[in-house]
């Protein structure tokens, strides 16, 4: 019987970390618990949880780079977006800072010209929600969809923002009002959840107020709202079901 012994002092994160590298490559969600049963399979030694999780960052580091790495490639990236992708909009928002001619980035935007022209297309609607991107910065990305005519997700827009504040969605609905309902009599239903920034937002864009725009809140998040505070599963399915009939 082969034995296993914890841990070693040779057994640094940067060599796990060399040894792990084909492996993340095909398979970015590539786990810390793969990670120790990895190493013990071809050394015979168990590594901490620490030492997997340090080995397995540097890993992904040195493939995909660091998050700051990352954002000081943005301007080239969308640089090449816009080369490759012509009519792609990106809209920059920058900070100023107490070094004269250095800013800090505040928020991006961008759009891609088939997503632009094909909203000409689709029903006046757009939904618009915000997610977590779980760096240690803890920025956030903002994402503008539609549906097509055979209700299928058309993406419209995204932007990268520091936070979800009354500023950040008040920048993000004014962009998407420049770019895809630029004219006065564009009319459009926004839908979202009920993120009091979002919906304090929508007063500072006239594209987004009535006349020319209505609001709508998303049934899903309604109805998980409504499932938190009665912790009734068959309550919220009744809910949901009377919804899709009664507003299809």
């Amino acid at each position: 019987m082969n034995e296993v012994s914890v841990d070693h002092g040779n057994l640094g994160k940067s060599m796990i970390a060399t040894h792990l590298m084909g492996m993340v490559r095909e398979d970015p969600t590539f786990a810390i618990k793969n990670v120790r049963q990895t190493i013990k399979d071809k050394f015979g030694f168990e590594i901490p949880y620490h030492k997997a999780w340090q080995a397995l960052k540097a890993a992904r580091e040195q493939i995909y780079g660091t998050w700051e790495s990352s954002v000081q490639k943005l301007p080239r990236y969308m640089s090449a977006l816009q080369k490759w992708n012509p009519g792609t909009v990106v809209e920059w928002y920058h900070l100023d800072t107490d070094r004269p001619g250095l800013h800090m980035l505040n928020y991006v935007f961008w759009a891609f010209r088939p997503c632009i022209q094909g909203f000409r297309y689709c029903r006046n609607v757009i939904s618009v929600d915000g997610t977590h991107l779980y760096t240690r910065y803890k920025h956030k990305l903002l994402v503008a969809v539609t549906l097509d005519a055979n209700n299928q997700v058309l993406p419209l827009a995204f932007a990268l923002v520091d936070e979800e504040t009354l500023a950040s969605w008040t920048w993000f609905l004014q962009m998407l009002a420049r770019h895809f309902l630029p004219n006065e009599d564009d009319r459009v239903c926004l839908i979202s959840d009920r993120h009091p920034g979002l919906i304090n937002a929508i007063n500072y864009v006239p594209a987004f107020k009535f006349p020319r725009g209505v609001h709508r809140f998303c049934l899903r998040h309604v109805c998980s709202n409504f499932n938190n505070k009665y912790k009734n599963v068959q309550l919220k399915d009744l809910l949901e079901g009377w919804f899709r009939v009664e507003c299809p």
